[in-house]
């Protein structure tokens, strides 16, 4: 009887909803601190020496404009499905970009929140933070009904014209 309640509230849409607009507002705050600051966030991706130099400033203007429109997807609940994967996925290799920096002994910020040089540096933390907020997007993925959503709002505008 407590497994099945236990479980219920795991698989629950609220608890999904929750997530949503969790990883919404941490996606749009993390996107705007780096638009502000594309040549901190271009120095941030480069102190990870993973990345060939031609993708540095490519990716410093477009992943902050991403993370941004993921945020408005799950906050706004447009688009979830995509929004969630992205996010998933981004997720998944900050968590790995982070371990990799680790290993190799990098003593680096993370450029996540903040794109100052002196930020603090990375830890295992930052990549057991990166799992858990993965685990609430593949949460929104399996669980998420649309709760709190514009897309009803949105299809029955284009349907009216």
């Amino acid at each position: 009887m407590m497994r099945a309640r236990i479980i219920t509230w795991f698989a629950s849409p609220f608890l999904s909803l929750l997530f949503r607009w969790f990883l919404g507002v941490i996606f749009v705050y993390a996107g705007l601190v780096k638009i502000v600051d594309p040549l901190g966030f271009a120095l941030a991706l480069y102190n990870y020496h993973i990345l060939p130099a031609w993708m540095i400033n490519p990716l410093a203007i477009c992943v902050p404009w991403v993370e941004v429109m993921v945020g408005v997807s799950l906050l706004a609940g447009v688009m979830l499905l995509g929004g969630a994967m992205v996010v998933s996925g981004m997720l998944a290799i900050f968590a790995v970009a982070i371990g990799i920096s680790l290993i190799r002994g990098l003593n680096i910020a993370c450029g996540c929140f903040s794109t100052s040089a002196t930020a603090e540096p990375i830890t295992w933390l930052y990549v057991v933070r990166d799992l858990l907020l993965l685990g609430m997007g593949i949460h929104i993925l399996l669980f998420d009904q649309g709760y709190a959503s514009l897309t009803p709002l949105i299809q029955t505008k284009l349907l009216r014209k």
